[in-house]
């Protein structure tokens, strides 16, 4: 299954995601995460020390390169073989995961233009790895610009990490609406950081208004707090918090879903789209 991780900036999405990974990973599963934010800080969740994350190969955006146009739509194909792609940009992150990290913006890049280059590459890697892994988990930009330009067309699930505030809460609706308008097949809210009954009957509420439905709740939780504070991975530091035990919930959850969807290619399975 191919899954974004979105959300509001500071909402958690980064943390959801690697730990995810990690989870889907220790349960003896090939698992590739793709770090698609412009400011990539996956790896340190992944449990890789800052000093590794700096020796990874940022993939650069000319890895992957404008196709003919279908329907209006610029289609995305790569610019070498996907096996040199992994062997070239690929790092192993842990036991059974690999990690891909997009390029940072260049450096004096300031005011010189939009990321439309790597939302472009983003797009066409979701769609051109997606059979590297049982899962493929992309980290992708905070915000919504990804969402206008496409950029998660490829996904087949899209949890969308809200907190239990009205601006996160409104920026996870706006999420859903474009999500939807992508097409994508399965939109789930992750509710994360609550901190009492209050808290998760908010977002309940405001999820039920709006039409959007829940797959798991991660509670605030101080020991993954402090894995932040630190620059440690979550599940490294504390496996049996409250708050990874809430994520190993949603990966059952998530593998549910996966079970039931058809193989690729195979009967019922939706045709690909264009990046």
């Amino acid at each position: 299954m191919k899954i974004a991780t979105v959300g509001k900036g500071g909402s958690g999405k980064t943390t959801i995601a690697g730990t995810l990974a990690r989870v889907f990973a220790g349960e003896d599963r090939r698992i590739l995460a793709i770090d698609g934010d412009p400011n990539p800080n996956l790896a340190l969740v992944l449990g890789m020390s800052p000093e590794a994350a700096d020796r990874i190969a940022y993939i650069p955006p000319e890895v992957m390169r404008r196709g003919a146009e279908v329907d209006g739509v610029i289609m995305m194909e790569p610019a070498m073989p996907r096996d040199e792609i992994m062997r070239n940009y690929a790092v192993n992150a842990a036991q059974n995961l690999d990690l891909i990290v997009m390029g940072k913006p260049a450096h004096g890049s300031a005011g010189s233009g939009c990321m439309c280059a790597s939302h472009r590459a983003v797009r066409g890697l979701i769609a051109e790895l997606t059979s590297i892994g049982e899962h493929t988990i992309t980290d992708m930009e905070a915000g919504l610009e990804h969402l206008k330009r496409g950029t998660a067309r490829h996904v087949d699930m899209m949890l969308v990490v809200a907190e239990p505030y009205y601006r996160s809460l409104e920026a996870a609706m706006r999420t859903c609406e474009l999500a939807a308008e992508l097409g994508i097949a399965h939109v789930k809210v992750v509710a994360n950081k609550a901190r009492s009954d209050a808290d998760m009957a908010a977002i309940r509420a405001f999820c039920d208004k709006h039409g959007m439905q829940i797959i798991g709740a991660v509670p605030y939780d101080e020991a993954m707090v402090e894995a932040e504070r630190r620059g440690l991975s979550p599940l490294d530091h504390a496996p049996d918090s409250a708050g990874i035990a809430a994520i190993r919930r949603i990966a059952a959850d998530i593998d549910r879903i996966a079970r039931a969807m058809p193989p690729p290619g195979g009967a019922g399975a939706s045709a690909d789209r264009p990046a």
